[in-house]
């Protein structure tokens, strides 16, 4: 499992993410959900479409955002701060951010605008998730 890297695909699909195409962002990791079954990669990838579809209610102002954020943001606590070249920790702060931010009641539109959140890939990082 140490050499796990994710499917091919996965690459478009964070591109797709990051460019706030949230909707076809969760598609595309939903997609790569067989090709991963039965190891630690299944669970990122639920937890990354979770966010996706947080992200997708949050900026179209469908109910449910903040619920599916915090499926994702509970998902992402079980893995370190990088895993499988996902920096994990980075997007579990950026969750948290704007949970705090919807909490408050404060307005997660000029944030998404000006910063939206982002799926980062790095290098060296473990290439297994929590065991």
């Amino acid at each position: 499992m140490a050499d796990a890297r994710f499917p091919g695909g996965f690459g478009a699909a964070v591109r797709r993410f990051n460019a706030g195409q949230f909707f076809e962002a969760h598609e595309g990791f939903e997609e790569l959900l067989d090709e991963v079954e039965g190891d630690e990669r299944w669970n990122l990838l639920v937890a990354l479409i979770q966010v996706a579809v947080g992200y997708h209610k949050l900026t179209s102002v469908h109910p449910g955002a903040e619920r599916m954020l915090r499926l994702g943001a509970e998902k992402l606590a079980a893995f370190p701060a990088v895993a499988w070249g996902v920096a994990v920790e980075r997007l579990r702060r950026r969750i948290a951010d704007d949970l705090a931010l919807l909490e408050s009641g404060g307005e997660t539109g000029p944030r998404l605008a000006g910063a939206p959140p982002r799926i980062e890939l790095v290098k060296g990082g473990p290439a297994v998730g929590a065991g």
